[in-house]
């Protein structure tokens, strides 16, 4: 399965954020299909425009989206709003004692977790990625179940 990993980029990074949610994604066999915010350099040089359509191209081809709401961001705001138009299955991410907004903890079909720590972040996530029908298989590679 293809995620889009949904990450503040232009303020509030978190570089090592991303990548550690990232790796927990990876680890339970999910294909991380927004790989430029893993990187120091997610697209500096590009323009706006082009900034734009790879985004919402990347949210299109997405199976689900996976956003860090930790910190408020236009851009993670609008590939949610995306995602969720689109019908794509949501998981929100956010450390206990963060304030998100109101949009995002009101929104129906997605799924909120709240952690404290990674340990506990991997635990829930692999918990939702269950619910949505993802198996870790033994290769590593991500199965969705069908009934």
């Amino acid at each position: 399965m293809k995620a889009y990993l949904s990450v503040p980029i232009i303020s509030n990074r978190s570089l090592e954020r991303a990548r550690k949610i990232a790796e927990i994604l990876e680890r339970h066999g999910v294909d991380i299909i927004s790989k430029w915010v893993l990187s120091e350099d997610p697209g500096w040089s590009l323009s706006p425009s082009k900034v734009f359509n790879r985004d919402v191209r990347g949210v299109e081809k997405c199976d689900f989206l996976v956003a860090d709401v930790n910190e408020p961001s236009i851009g993670v705001g609008i590939e949610i709003a995306l995602a969720w138009k689109m019908g794509k299955p949501i998981i929100c991410l956010f450390e206990k004692g963060r304030r998100v907004s109101y949009m995002v903890l009101g929104m129906t079909n997605v799924i909120l977790l709240e952690y404290s720590n990674y340990d506990e972040l991997e635990k829930l996530l692999e918990e939702a990625l269950k619910n949505l029908g993802i198996k870790r298989s033994s290769n590593l590679t991500c199965k969705r179940e069908t009934s």
